[in-house]
């Protein structure tokens, strides 16, 4: 699966459309085609979208130093801060050997305070990602707001091992949430121990 913009035209009435498109292949028999699958998904104009209520759960283990993968969050936050609207609100929390709150929600119009913490951001310990993903839902729970958006996003590699480390002990809780309406992405960083496996039941049921 490759990534690019292909220039598909986003669908108007539907959640995404399929652009197909088949073509003789000369590399072997005469019979074979090779068909090209293109997913377009609906894009939500920034007038509709509601604000946001975004908190970043970041896994800061050693093992986020490998690969710059703790780098790599670092460079996407910063990217990510520079699209969103000054009325949106960005929290973080950080879990290494233990769970902390790094920002406690903070509006983009104060963009420079959450890049500040973001410059912060170091690696160090074990990975009790339970501890991190609970801070980061009391945080969501606290600031709720139903006509918001309301969303974790948890930053990490997927290794987990400290505290809880039996993926039904955090799926439990994610599923709880989701229920109450307070969504959760995963966000993978790295390759070789990456628990892509893990950040996709999170993904699942969050």
């Amino acid at each position: 699966i490759n990534y690019f913009d292909a220039g598909y035209a986003p669908p108007t009435n539907t959640t995404f459309a399929l652009n197909l498109d088949a073509a003789q292949t000369p590399y072997t028999q005469q019979d074979a085609f090779v068909l090209r699958v293109g997913v377009q998904g609906y894009a939500v104009p920034d007038d509709q979208r509601p604000d946001a209520n975004l908190y970043f759960v970041i896994d800061v283990s050693g093992s986020m130093d490998g690969g710059n993968r703790l780098g790599a969050v670092k460079s996407s936050l910063e990217a990510l801060i520079r699209s969103l609207r000054p009325t949106d609100t960005i929290g973080i929390v950080v879990y290494g050997s233990n769970g902390r709150v790094l920002l406690q929600p903070t509006p983009v119009a104060q963009a420079d305070r959450i890049l500040s913490a973001i410059n912060q951001l170091r690696p160090d310990g074990s990975t009790n990602a339970v501890e991190g993903l609970r801070l980061g839902y009391d945080m969501a729970n606290a600031n709720f707001d139903p006509n918001r958006i309301n969303r974790i996003i948890l930053c990490s590699d997927g290794v987990a091992n400290v505290g809880i480390t039996d993926p039904q002990g955090i799926l439990e809780t994610v599923r709880e949430q989701a229920i109450e309406g307070i969504n959760l992405t995963t966000v993978g960083f790295g390759m070789g121990n990456y628990n892509d496996v893990l950040m996709e039941q999170l993904a699942n049921d969050g």
